[in-house]
């Protein structure tokens, strides 16, 4: 807000703020009357330059956590109108923040009056009295994504014409090197673990063998081999309908999205080069091409269908599915509580559904990334091939993931390190060996 700051005689030389309806300002020193216009004057510069500097603040003042929280509700009430880009998922976060930590732990001030000590102060606070509530890295995380929601705040707080004390924008966590946690296992994002060349052979061998059982078994054999050969995102294959599927030209349309959380399709990806053609590999032809055959005459228009709704699969039954096969081949420990709630007391329940099942994951190298862990081995495949073979270049793999840049895709998705067998590794010892200046003459001359 441009501050408008006019002397005028009245009752002796005055200030006044024309761009606050004419309100009378004191000086810095609380004088509010001058005896002559040169000193009026004078101190009408004074109190510019302090405005500049933000010294002072001359303008309506708000108080943080009051417009905070009408920032984040406004925000949620027009994510959650229709054909609204912004998704309701995306700005939950402030309202929550707002409720488990801002109210709780940030000072009541005004707007203008948070700065890099208050947010330092807030961070401990964060600490000291919600520490209980986290494991892992989870609680730097936290503090990461309050202060990146609390600046996005202040920059739509300074864009209303708000006052904001701009230094509060330079303040970087990552800078506090006292704040952040001295182990790397809390401090660095944990790495997804890529699921092994041995290991997907061993799902996938052993769901062909059954996929004759039923329905069920030739749809964990699809999903499994979709998500291997695709490196899909879990929304972008739920959201696959079998008009986006071309098996005579081999090829995907990826255009849109399953959101479960809003239950509905949506014509929009995470980002724009996330709307792409991808091709079906030779390997995963016959796997898609018999699964299409199963569903041709099921009116639902989606490639894993739920048989009881007209969208896709519900994402707590396909994510139940894989935990199940995972199971099954060795690859997580589940433990399971099952009630039987058709009696009580000894007495049949009429209302119940019956027996239901949960299950918790003990343990399992894909605990946090059952269906990431394969977009991750993709990648990685493909960015080793992009130096060796010139028919994989950077464009065409950063197309199959919906990348804007290759960087993304090699620094993020393709760092990982496959398992290669011990004479794939005695042939790249000998590589290195070639590779290094020849520093030892003679092999035999350090053997005893």
């Amino acid at each position: 807000m441009t501050i408008d700051l006019r002397v005028i005689k009245k009752a002796g030389w005055q200030i006044l703020n024309y761009s606050n309806n004419r309100k009378v300002v004191k000086a810095k020193d609380g004088t509010k009357s001058w005896s002559n216009l040169k000193e009026a004057e004078k101190a009408k510069d004074a109190l510019i330059a302090a405005v500049a500097t933000k010294k002072v603040i001359l303008s309506d003042r708000h108080k943080f956590k009051e417009e905070y929280l009408k920032y984040a509700t406004t925000k949620l009430e027009s994510a959650e109108m229709p054909g609204v880009r912004l998704s309701p998922a995306s700005v939950k976060g402030y309202v929550s923040n707002y409720n488990l930590y801002i109210e709780d732990c940030f000072p009541d001030i005004y707007i203008d009056e948070v700065n890099g000590p208050v947010l330092r102060d807030f961070v401990k606070k964060v600490y000291q009295l919600k520490h209980n509530s986290f494991t892992g890295n989870s609680l730097w995380f936290k503090v990461t994504d309050l202060i990146y929601k609390i600046k996005t705040f202040l920059r739509y707080a300074s864009g209303e014409d708000m006052a904001v004390n701009e230094n509060a924008l330079n303040w970087h966590l990552k800078d506090q090197y006292d704040l952040q946690p001295e182990d790397d296992a809390l401090f660095y994002p944990k790495e997804t673990t890529i699921i092994q060349a041995a290991q997907a052979i061993k799902l996938i061998d052993g769901l062909y063998s059954n996929k004759n059982r039923s329905y069920l078994d030739l749809l964990k054999l699809t999903a499994i081999a979709s998500f291997t050969f695709t490196g899909l995102r879990y929304a972008e294959l739920k959201g696959i309908q079998k008009c986006n599927v071309d098996l005579v030209n081999q090829t995907i349309y990826i255009g849109g999205v399953f959101d479960h959380n809003e239950n509905r399709y949506k014509k929009k990806t995470k980002k724009k080069a996330s709307t792409r053609t991808i091709d079906i590999q030779d390997d995963y032809l016959p796997f898609i091409t018999e699964w299409m055959q199963q569903i041709e005459n099921l009116d639902n228009p989606y490639l894993f269908p739920s048989l009881r709704t007209e969208g896709p699969i519900s994402g707590h039954a396909f994510r139940s599915m894989i935990w199940l096969v995972y199971e099954e081949y060795g690859l997580a420990t589940l433990n399971w509580k099952v009630t039987n709630n058709n009696n009580v007391d000894g007495k049949r329940n009429t209302g119940s559904r019956g027996i239901t099942k949960s299950f918790t994951i003990v343990e399992s190298p894909f605990k946090d990334c059952p269906t990431k862990t394969y977009r991750h081995s993709l990648a990685t495949h493909l960015v080793n091939a992009v130096k060796s073979d010139p028919l994989i270049d950077q464009n065409y793999v950063q197309n199959v993931f919906g990348h804007g840049s290759y960087k993304t895709t090699e620094g993020v998705y393709g760092n990982h390190v496959h398992e290669i067998s011990s004479d794939q590794r005695a042939a790249r010892r000998l590589a290195v060996k070639k590779a290094m200046p020849n520093v030892v003459s003679f092999p035999n001359k350090y053997v005893s």
